[in-house]
C-alpha cells in the first residue's frame, strides 16, 4: 500500500507523544516511498464516491485529500541553485500557502499538491519537499516526537534557514531503503511549528538535481 511518510501530525499527536493532545489531519497522497514508520496513516487521492455525486452532497471531508487554494496566486521568481559546481537560475513559482509562509519552487521539476495544514511539492515518488504546519505543538515537541519515531540517533542541530535566516533545528533520518529524509522544524507562534521535510532517492538517476533545488527552495522558505 502506498503511505506518505512526510505527514506527521497525526503520528505525531497519536501514535507517539500520548502526553499531547491535537486533532489529526490526513495528508494528500504523494506516492511517496514506504517509510520505516509503523503508525503512518495510509492516504489517497480523492474521488468522488456514488454518494458523493448525489444531490446535495457536501464538500469532501477533511481526511480526504484534494488540492486547497493559497490565499493569493503563484508568483513568478528567479530560482538560483548551484549543480556539480555550476550555478544556474531558472523562472520558478513562489507558492504562498495559507499555512503562513512562501516558497519558490521549479514547477517544471516539482508538481504541488496542497491540503488544510500543508504542502507537497512531488518530483516523483520517494523525491519530495513537503511543509506543514502543527498547531498545538512547539518545536521542542515535535522533535522529541520525530526522535522517537523515526529513531534518529542524535539529538540533531540548530541551524538557520530561509530568506531570513530563521533559527530551525534539523534531524537527519537514517537512510532506509536508499531514501535520505531530513527534517527542518522551526518554531512559530502560539505554541506552533512549522516542519520542514526533504526526501530523495540516493542512487536515483536525478538525485543530485533533486537534491540541488530542493536545498534551493529552501533557501527561499519566507515566514508570511
Amino acid at each position: 500500500m502506498r503511505r506518505a511518510p512526510w505527514y506527521l501530525v497525526l503520528l505525531l499527536t497519536c501514535g507517539l507523544l500520548s502526553a499531547c493532545s491535537a486533532t489529526p489531519s490526513t495528508s494528500p497522497n504523494t506516492d511517496a516511498a514506504y517509510s520505516s514508520s509503523q503508525s503512518l496513516v495510509e492516504t489517497y487521492s480523492a474521488s468522488p464516491s456514488v454518494e458523493d455525486q448525489e444531490e446535495g452532497t457536501e464538500d469532501p471531508p477533511l481526511s480526504e485529500s484534494r488540492d486547497v487554494p493559497a490565499y493569493q496566486p503563484d508568483v513568478e521568481t528567479p530560482l538560483s541553485y548551484s549543480l556539480d559546481g555550476t550555478s544556474h537560475t531558472l523562472l520558478g513559482l513562489r507558492h504562498y500557502g495559507i499555512q503562513g509562509y512562501s516558497m519558490v519552487y521549479d514547477p517544471s521539476i516539482f508538481t504541488r499538491q496542497g491540503w488544510e495544514d500543508g504542502d507537497a511539492y512531488m518530483a516523483s515518488t520517494g523525491n519530495y519537499l513537503s511543509v506543514s504546519r502543527i498547531n498545538g505543538m512547539d518545536a521542542a515537541t515535535v522533535r522529541q516526537g520525530l526522535i522517537l519515531q523515526e529513531n534518529i540517533p542524535d539529538l540533531g542541530q540548530q541551524v538557520t534557514v530561509g530568506s531570513q535566516n530563521y533559527t530551525a533545528h534539523t534531524l537527519v533520518v537514517s537512510p532506509q531503503d536508499g531514501i535520505f529524509r531530513q527534517f527542518w522544524i522551526l518554531d512559530l507562534a502560539d505554541h506552533n511549528t512549522l516542519l520542514v521535510e526533504q526526501s530523495y532517492v540516493m542512487d536515483g538517476p536525478n538525485a543530485a538535481l533533486y537534491q540541488a533545488l530542493q536545498l534551493a527552495m529552501l533557501d527561499t522558505l519566507t515566514l508570511e
